[in-house]
């Protein structure tokens, strides 16, 4: 069985500095290990030594984790201030009890010289939600912005007059009130290949599969900087086994740059997003046994752990944790 999301994978350049801002999310080191460059290139197609930190928010110990890998020769700078959908983008998202307190730290940081490009937070309707017309009959559903760093690409949200329970949990210690990573995106060009992630990885199709949206929903339009006419597929997929850290993946109907060198291992940034298994000797068969390509034996991560890694139909990068 495979878990939620388990973690997203940031390739830094200063492990400090990179610390010092999850820190300011709730993020705290709770592992650290190493790889040889050539143990490197056997699990993640990328030859440089490598030092990774795995950074848990609370007591989320099994989804929305963040990996920091510093690459001793990094691949390339990554997806950088690319905009978020283009093929090969990715991004995560958290839950956070004060949106505004989060865009109103970026606004004072990127007034200061911050490097960050940020929308503002804005109302969007979930499948539960209420557009609210007055004082008695008020708005539910979420506020949501984007942040985009030189090493980041984060998605938080504000829930109003409604919850669910477990889906995102807030540790009192984190200073800017910000869960785990509830969900993760990716962008790929053929929407037909998300058949993937439920036929071989095992997650579960969620309703909104094949949804068109885009420019037409006025949160989505900002929330993704989106211009006129563009409109993509979407598709999610869920865990069996939890209903945190569902996947999901957008496909724009119009073309985009090709970004997915910059968006795998060794790369600067959001660069790979891992999976949990149960069974990793089975899962492996089953992987093997597809149309995925560049499966790697199983070896052992940096924290000691049974991996292995494969590049999906959708040429993006996976790799998965015993």
């Amino acid at each position: 069985m495979i878990s939620g999301i388990f973690e997203n994978c940031v390739g830094s350049k200063d492990i400090e500095a990179t610390l010092k801002y999850w820190a300011e999310f709730g993020y705290k080191e709770v592992n650290r290990g190493q790889l040889t460059a050539e143990q490197a290139e056997l699990l993640y197609g990328y030859g440089s030594d490598l030092t990774s930190l795995r950074l848990q928010n609370g007591n989320s110990s099994d989804h929305g984790l963040v990996r920091v890998m510093w690459w001793k020769q990094p691949r390339n700078v990554g997806l950088g201030h690319t905009l978020p959908v283009v093929e090969g983008s990715r991004w995560f998202a958290s839950l956070t009890r004060d949106i505004y307190a989060i865009a109103d730290a970026f606004t004072d940081d990127k007034a200061n010289g911050g490097d960050w490009i940020y929308t503002e937070p804005v109302r969007a309707i979930e499948a539960i939600g209420n557009v609210g017309t007055g004082l008695y009959n008020r708005f539910v559903g979420v506020r949501e912005m984007f942040v985009i760093g030189p090493e980041t690409r984060q998605a938080f949200f504000q829930r109003y007059n409604y919850n669910r329970p477990g889906y995102g949990t807030i540790d009192p210690s984190s200073p800017l009130l910000v869960s785990e990573g509830t969900h993760s995106s990716i962008i790929t060009s053929d929407h037909s290949l998300a058949s993937f992630y439920a036929e071989v990885f095992g997650l579960i199709p969620q309703e909104i599969n094949g949804k068109r949206s885009g420019y037409q929903n006025p949160s989505t339009r900002q929330t993704l900087m989106l211009s006129e006419g563009q409109e993509f597929y979407l598709s999610a997929f869920a865990s069996p086994k939890t209903n945190v850290g569902p996947f999901q993946v957008y496909s724009p109907l119009y073309p985009t740059p090709d970004k997915r060198d910059y968006s795998q291992p060794g790369s600067l940034g959001l660069s790979l997003f891992t999976y949990q298994v149960e069974n990793i000797t089975a899962f492996h068969q089953r992987v093997s046994l597809s149309a995925a390509t560049n499966v790697t034996p199983i070896l052992s991560n940096e924290f000691g752990e049974p991996s292995f890694g494969l590049v999906a139909p959708d040429g993006m990068y996976w790799v998965i944790v015993g």
